[in-house]
């Protein structure tokens, strides 16, 4: 992929019809950083190019909707395979439980979908550890 100007930067926002802000809040940036971008005072990374370009397509809202409407596994939620057994389930939401703690930065609805998947996991039928059985070998 080609390195964007700073001036093709630029256009491909207005084309958006998103403001220097609106992107930095969507990529959890400050808007210094991107205006540094727009101003030629940093190079333009490859992925705020990619993102800018997806704007011309999708509103930053309908970008935010459809991560909001995305749904997830219990497995990929705790970042597990999908025949887990309790002890790597137990782990992993123990682990997550503190990464994603109110008082290290975390939010009530990151808890509950951590909850979520973990009763989840608890009682699916095809689980490993509640069917009795083994798991399937890893490669």
């Amino acid at each position: 992929m080609r390195a964007l100007l700073h001036t093709e930067f630029t256009a491909l926002l207005a084309r958006a019809g998103t403001s220097q802000a609106s992107f930095a809040r969507l990529a959890g940036l400050s808007p210094r950083h991107v205006n540094n971008w727009c101003r030629g005072r940093a190079a333009v990374p490859p992925w705020a190019a990619i993102l800018a370009a997806i704007l011309e397509e999708r509103s930053p809202d309908a970008l935010e909707m459809m991560v909001d409407e995305a749904r997830f596994g219990w497995h990929e939620t705790l970042g597990l395979p999908p025949g887990a057994v309790t002890e790597e389930i137990d782990d992993a939401v123990r682990r997550l439980t503190h990464r994603y703690a109110a008082d290290l930065g975390g939010t009530e609805p990151q808890r509950l979908r951590i909850d979520a998947a973990d009763a989840q996991a608890r009682t699916t039928p095809e689980s490993p550890s509640l069917a009795g059985g083994t798991p399937p070998p890893r490669p």
